[in-house]
């Protein structure tokens, strides 16, 4: 089954209209916005038809009574449904434009737009782990793809006749495909090759792997100095909350736990010259190795006294990372083997000292350490798998993966395929040159028109994420869920082996692949 995303005429889309006559309110739908709902009296009162997999009971919000009076004196007009069965399919969304045959799995879906000189047709697999296929005939006089990851634009194989275009698709996981159907002819576009056998070439050299920023780690349990009282081992949400609460703050930090009234919370930013606390962030470091490359990052400098092991540090003039209120300390030359104290003191209290993780970068390895983490001599030599057993468990930018390969005579069509790997994106090069980037099955990149003759250098950049950069990290949550509740109720400092982190990285060498 394929299911309409709407089709839209004259760049008018109503609700979910899927032929010129026909609007659709779909399952669940409670509430219609006052401007829709004229839209859509104003539709039937013209003689199109409704069909309702609910019936809506509230205008804006609010109940409304003309709601039921409009259902039942348009009867007529208004067909209420309970599923979108074939026959319910069949009854009022055939349409003489368009006709799908051949479709597996119920995860397809389609949207359509008509233009002054054609269509476009949009085609998406929603299913997250099964490929979809079928067949498509729609009015039109070719078939010309447009490549959303790219740009490119190429044809795509068809036949036409009597003035509609018919042709097949196979859609992987995840996977989308978007058509324009002209009226009349545009040219001649090429439809790329698609040889049915790849067979793997052979690489002149072993793969080599570089990180392309800094390694950075992220530390977010402080011990917490207010007045005379310490208290060790903190995570940094629950040391805020500590901090808040201290000075009048009922429900801790009112950034996390309110929601300001006009200025109600920062109207309370009149502390006493005797307030205030200090955060101390423990830098474990284990080798002896160069430390020069070694930088604190720090959240709003402006509002902290910084200091690294009782030396007052000031940030790099017009130096940030990640953001610009993230300012960057060279601390190299002031750390040591062992344990080291970066402090942050606010003094008077400022009610938006809110005590957040800090971060250290540089060339180093991060080690599991029984709490939190180590600071290590950095890896020699990268190699494919997971960042996280190199020594990079919060690294969250590129590595780059390369390969030599000596081609004769090019000939035929070349892609890059990945196997196993983890990432957001990957991004794919030859001889320095952006091919193109892989990001949904079949992980496949087409390298044709960057191949020559003698040695290529193929290279494969994979991207991470944030996630494992700033969490969350205790408490299992959810991969992919976050809300401001994932960073509470962190009850103690655990090992580094114990927080949450996903595994990115190239975990198997990629092929260049030729097909003839």
């Amino acid at each position: 089954m394929i299911k309409d995303m709407g089709s839209v005429r004259g760049g008018k889309l109503i609700v979910g209209q899927c032929s010129y006559s026909t609007v659709v309110l779909p399952p669940l739908t409670e509430n219609l916005d006052l401007s829709t709902y004229k839209l859509i009296k104003k539709f039937v009162a013209g003689g199109g038809n409704l069909v309702a997999f609910a019936a809506p009971s509230l205008i804006d919000g609010a109940p409304d009574e003309g709601l039921t009076e409009f259902f039942s004196k348009n009867a007529d007009r208004i067909h209420i449904e309970t599923d979108l069965s074939p026959e319910v399919i069949s009854k009022y969304f055939t349409s003489t434009v368009i006709s799908f045959s051949g479709v597996s799995g119920n995860d397809l879906y389609h949207h359509r737009r008509t233009l002054g000189d054609g269509q476009v047709l949009f085609l998406a697999n929603s299913s997250l782990s099964d490929a979809h296929s079928g067949s498509v005939r729609i009015k039109g006089a070719d078939a010309i793809e447009l490549n959303t990851i790219t740009g490119e634009v190429y044809g795509y194989p068809g036949t036409s006749e009597e003035g509609f275009v018919s042709f097949s698709f196979k859609l992987p996981p995840a996977g989308s495909l978007l058509l324009y159907l002209p009226a009349v002819k545009q040219g001649n576009f090429e439809v790329p090759s698609s040889p049915q056998k790849f067979d793997a070439v052979t690489s002149a050299a072993n793969m080599t792997v570089s990180r392309d920023s800094e390694n950075a780690l992220t530390i977010e349990f402080c011990d917490l100095l207010i007045g005379d009282e310490l208290t060790k081992d903190l995570h940094n949400y629950t040391a805020a909350d500590m901090a808040f609460k201290h000075f009048g703050f009922r429900n801790g930090n009112p950034w996390n736990a309110a929601v300001q009234f006009r200025t109600n919370i920062i109207d309370r930013d009149n502390f006493g010259a005797n307030t205030g606390f200090t955060a101390d962030y423990h830098i474990n470091i284990k080798d002896r190795f160069d430390y020069s490359t070694i930088r604190a990052v720090v959240e709003r400098p402006w509002l902290w006294a910084v200091s690294i092991n009782g030396t007052e540090i000031k940030p790099e003039e017009g130096k940030w990372w990640l953001d610009k209120q993230f300012a960057v300390f060279n601390i190299g030359g002031l750390v040591k083997r062992g344990d080291n104290i970066l402090s942050l003191k606010v003094s008077p209290m400022k009610i938006h000292a809110e005590i957040e993780p800090v971060y250290i970068t540089g060339d180093f390895s991060v080690r599991s350490a029984d709490k939190g983490w180590t600071i290590e001599a950095p890896v020699k030599s990268l190699t494919a798998g997971s960042w996280k057993d190199q020594g990079m468990p919060f690294y969250s930018w590129g590595v780059t993966y390369g390969k030599e390969f000596n081609i004769e005579k090019p000939e035929g069509v070349y892609k890059i395929r990945l196997n196993k790997w983890n990432g957001t994106i990957a991004e794919v090069s030859v001889d320095g040159k952006t091919a193109g980037v892989i990001a949904f099955p079949p992980y496949e990149c087409d390298v044709t028109k960057f191949i020559k003759s003698g040695v290529n250098k193929a290279e494969v950049k994979i991207i991470g994420s944030l996630k494992n950069l700033m969490g969350p990290h205790f408490n299992k949550p959810a991969p992919g869920m976050v809300s401001p509740g994932h960073w509470r109720n962190v009850k103690s400092y655990p090992a580094g082996e114990d927080y949450q982190l996903l595994d990115y990285g190239l975990m198997e060498d990629f092929n260049l692949l030729q097909g003839k």
